[in-house]
This record gives structure tokens, C-alpha cells and sequence, in this order.
């Protein structure tokens, strides 16, 4: 008798077993299982979730108030814990000024030899009647083009890049709409590559830090957009180019890794910034578009995040 029990005690722990494994799809009990999602016999899924640390980094002082900003859209984004820590209308569409050189920037690098030389067509000069940045039929290696384009902003720049570009068959524009793409920059339409157009180009302040994080990897953006003051001469020397950043925060706020500005007036005024807090592990991304003063909105956000979140 006692061996019957037995018996029906192990038919029944292996019958409950089996409907178990059927039913989710493998033992819930295996702590390396694939935690892919498992087909079930009527056709639902089921899945494990794992277990995960929870990331409380940076910590919020609640005692200081969220700042108060008037841009259409703003974002402060905390790298390390993934998080924003800010955030206003981070997934409307605007549009995005001079912050579109910086996917420029990305392309030309992927795509252009930066030692090829461009001449500088009539057509690229003066679009936007704002003042000629170059001069018509002036050489540029296209290392210096891009040194022109970031630190000064310039419009002559980005479409000298991309009408030379498209001589050898490349579509400036087209390259950087794939990257947004790749990029899952799902919210953003590029139209021309210095981002004059305010109607039909857009992106958002959530894929702005997308670009902004991609960027990062190249170094040459980060060491030039850094320079306060540069100087760049045509490839036979005769003409001499004084490039002022139009980045006005990097004297006023330390730690700064990236930064780019842009201004139209259907735009107005719009930024992206990195800055290091106060040390390797606290790296934050603001980003303002549709701003009065976007260099005081930033830095106000910059002030803020300083006060109201301590790293551990």
C-alpha cells in the first residue's frame, strides 16, 4: 500500500511537471534559460522576465524645483542610469536649425576622403543672405570645410560639401536620412545639410540625443566643436578664414564634451550640449529647440541637474 502511494505520488509530480514545461514553455525554475519569447500550443506567447538591479543613480533632491523653460520642447538626458531627468515635449516635431550639420559632420566623415579638395561654387555662397562665408571658386581640403562648418556654423560649408559630394555621386542629404534610420531617429526628416529649411525638416529632442551619443565617436567632431577660435586658409594660402563658435557656453560651463547651436527664424534658437557634472560616471545631454534664448535655457538646465541630482 505504502508503495502505491509512492508510485502516484511520483506519476503525479511528473504529470504536473510536464504541464508546467507545456504551458510556459520550459522550466520556470532554470535560472540561464533563454528568455526569448516561447511559442504556446495556442499560438499566445509567454515569457521570463529576468531579474534586474534597479539603477537608482542619480538621486533627485526633490527640494529643488523644476526649472521653469519656455522652449517648445527641452530634454536633459542622464547617460549612465538611460533616463531622462527632464523632459518637455521631448517627442514633438520641430524643426532643428544648424543642429542638422552635426549629422552632416557624421556622413562626411563616412562617406568623403577628408583630403579630397573642393572648389567652392557660386551657387553655395551667401543662400541665406546673411553674409558669404567663402568665396566662389576657392579650394578647400574637406577636412577644413568641416572645421568651417562646425565651429562657425556655416551654411556655405554644408552645401559646398554636398554639391561637390553629389559630382562624385553622393547624396549628402539622402546619407543622412538613412543614418537617422539606422540610428532609430524615427522623428527626424533632413531636407538640405545646413538646416535652413523650417517646413518640411524636423526631428525631436529624444532622437537629437541619439545623434548627439552616435557623434561622440568621432573625435574630430568633439576636438573641433570644442575650439573657441580657429583658423582655416584656402589650399593655396591666399585666403585666410577666422572662425568665431557660435557655441557661447563653452567658456561660462565646465566639463562641456559637445556642443552644437543653431538658429532660424522659423527654427529659433535651438541646442544640443554634453556635459560632464563632475566626474566620469555623471555625463548628461541637454537638448532645447524653439527657444528665446537658448543659451540661457540650457545653462539653466545645466545649473539645475548640478543642484537637484547627486551621482554616487
Amino acid at each position: 500500500m505504502r508503495l502505491n502511494v509512492i508510485l502516484i505520488t511520483i506519476v503525479l509530480g511528473v504529470m504536473i511537471s510536464g504541464a508546467v514545461f507545456f504551458i510556459f514553455g520550459y522550466p520556470i525554475d532554470v535560472p540561464n534559460a533563454n528568455l526569448e519569447a516561447q511559442p504556446l500550443s495556442g499560438g499566445g506567447r509567454a515569457f521570463l522576465l529576468p531579474v534586474t538591479d534597479t539603477n537608482y543613480s542619480p538621486i533627485r533632491d526633490f527640494n529643488v524645483p523644476e526649472p521653469e523653460i519656455d522652449a517648445k520642447a527641452a530634454a536633459l538626458f542622464d547617460v549612465g542610469s538611460g533616463r531622462f531627468l527632464f523632459a518637455k515635449n521631448i517627442n514633438k516635431r520641430l524643426p532643428i536649425a544648424s543642429i542638422t550639420k552635426l549629422m552632416t559632420a557624421v556622413v562626411v566623415l563616412e562617406n568623403l576622403d577628408l583630403e579630397w579638395v573642393f572648389t567652392v561654387p557660386a551657387e553655395t555662397i551667401n543662400v541665406d543672405n546673411n553674409g558669404a562665408d567663402l568665396y566662389k571658386g576657392e579650394q578647400l581640403q574637406v577636412v577644413d570645410l568641416l572645421e568651417i562648418l562646425l565651429v562657425k556654423s556655416s551654411n556655405d560649408a554644408a552645401l559646398t560639401l554636398a554639391a561637390e559630394a553629389q559630382k562624385r555621386g553622393l547624396n549628402l542629404v539622402e546619407k543622412m536620412n538613412e543614418k537617422a534610420k539606422i540610428l532609430g531617429m524615427y522623428n527626424t526628416k533632413f531636407i538640405d545639410p545646413a538646416g535652413l529649411d523650417d517646413h518640411d525638416a524636423f526631428s525631436t529632442a529624444a532622437d537629437l540625443v541619439k545623434l548627439v551619443r552616435y557623434a561622440e565617436n568621432y573625435e574630430l567632431i568633439l576636438q573641433t566643436l570644442k575650439k573657441t577660435t580657429t583658423d582655416v586658409s584656402s589650399l593655396d594660402g591666399r585666403i585666410k578664414h577666422h572662425l568665431i563658435n557660435t557655441n557661447q557656453l563653452l567658456d561660462q560651463i565646465p566639463g562641456i564634451k559637445i556642443g552644437k547651436t543653431g538658429y532660424t527664424d522659423g527654427a529659433l534658437g535651438t541646442m544640443v550640449l554634453g556635459v560632464n557634472i563632475s566626474g566620469d560616471n555623471d555625463y548628461v545631454i541637454s537638448v532645447i529647440l524653439g527657444s528665446a534664448d537658448r543659451f540661457r535655457e540650457t545653462k539653466k538646465l545645466i545649473e539645475w541637474v548640478r543642484e537637484a541630482y547627486q551621482w554616487e
